[in-house]
């Protein structure tokens, strides 16, 4: 007999259930303002507005970057998490440039890009000039942060 597959957050998202179920679990969630600096490893920025949609199943934060202006911005130190993470860099059609650290390799992305993070994987996302959108996923549990 084989061990029991743990459940995670993975399982829980690809797990078989019926229309019925699902549509008891699904959620709407305003996403609220929320600073920057509310989250360990990071700090606030004059040109990126936080938002975050505090109880929703899984960590979600939409960054609305306005016009910032060529130069870097270390918002964002290195660090790590337990879980997964998934980052979308979305351009407005002006552009939108970011520095991503992955472990000790940085990479410059300049148009929509998704970005995967393995769990234990040293990351960082700063912005360097442009507008858009920098959306995280975690999937964790969300949590009001």
């Amino acid at each position: 007999m084989s061990a029991p597959i743990p459940m995670t957050t993975m399982n829980l998202l690809a797990r078989s259930i019926s229309a019925e179920q699902r549509l008891d679990e699904a959620v709407l969630c305003a996403n609220v303002p929320s600073p920057l600096s509310a989250v360990a490893f990071h700090q606030d920025v004059e040109c990126i507005q936080r938002f975050f949609a505090a109880g929703f199943p899984v960590h979600l934060a939409v960054h609305r970057v306005d016009s910032a202006e060529p130069a870097r911005r270390d918002y964002t130190a290195l660090h790590t998490h337990d879980v997964p993470e998934i980052n979308l860099i979305l351009p407005d059609p002006t552009g939108l440039e970011y520095r991503i650290e992955l472990g000790s390799s940085a990479h410059l992305v300049t148009g929509s890009t998704s970005i995967w993070i393995p769990p234990g994987v040293p990351h960082s996302a700063n912005v360097i000039q442009g507008s858009g959108y920098l959306v995280t996923v975690r999937l964790d549990r969300g949590v009001a942060t």
